[in-house]
């Protein structure tokens, strides 16, 4: 299952967020010794970064078929029928690492049932890795003040419906908990390039100025009103399997 096609703007908009989330995972790898079992929920470009600069076997999970392409396994689940338990797949094993970034913003599932199936199989002294946009970022707040509504219309292309729900970090918190998550930390930072902020198709030509204020400005904000929120977060131990 080969990862997808690269968009170079995607890349360089999402490049600070790529850079914080490997800072963060070297820890953890490192605790392992190089033989942590690491699941990269979504194959996409990161992967292969994950791969070559942790110096681990990245798995993934997501909706291509199964398949394995240079050491990697890939397993076909969506993720939105985790809210049917005898649905789940369970013959993926446990992962010591499992990075869920950018993901649960794209899911119609509550986050509970998903965070529970992906529960079941982080190993018992494992990590899981959560990075989603804020709802109440203030460039989201300023929006709806102005009369405009700060979120995507769902797409008409259901391969690629964008995003079904943002979420704030207490959300975030209260889901994991409920779902069997012990939260071990939580960032809220401003990890992306402004100057890339237009990639959809991947050949748009940067915003130079605007996008050089926008990283100025976004950056000094307080934590609450900044783009992004990674938490990581182990199982609890009084929660049963």
């Amino acid at each position: 299952m080969p990862i997808p096609d690269a968009n170079p703007a995607y890349e360089a908009f999402h490049r600070p967020r790529f850079a914080f989330l490997l800072d963060t995972l070297r820890p953890y790898a490192a605790r392992a010794q190089g033989q942590a079992r690491l699941l990269d929920v979504g194959a996409s470009p990161l992967t292969a970064m994950l791969a070559r600069e942790l110096g681990l076997r990245v798995d993934t999970l997501g909706l291509e078929p199964d398949g394995e392409v240079d050491g990697r396994r890939h397993f076909h689940f969506d993720l939105n029928e985790a809210q049917f338990p005898d649905r789940w797949r369970t013959d993926v094993g446990r992962y010591d690492i499992i990075v869920f970034a950018e993901v649960v913003e794209h899911l119609y599932t509550a986050p509970e049932l998903v965070l529970a199936y992906l529960r079941e199989i982080l190993a018992p002294d494992g990590v899981l890795l959560l990075q989603t946009p804020n709802a109440v970022a203030l460039r989201k707040r300023v929006k709806m003040l102005l009369g405009s509504n700060p979120f995507e219309l769902i797409r008409t292309d259901r391969a690629n419906p964008g995003h079904f729900r943002e979420y704030t970090a207490r959300e975030l918190q209260d889901a994991l908990r409920g779902a069997g998550f012990e939260i071990e930390k939580v960032w809220m930072k401003y990890y992306f390039d402004a100057r890339h902020a237009d990639h959809l198709r991947g050949d748009e030509p940067p915003r130079l100025l605007a996008g050089t204020i926008k990283n100025t400005i976004y950056r000094m904000l307080p934590g609450p009103l900044r783009e992004g929120i990674t938490i990581a977060a182990r199982r609890a131990a009084n929660v049963r399997t």
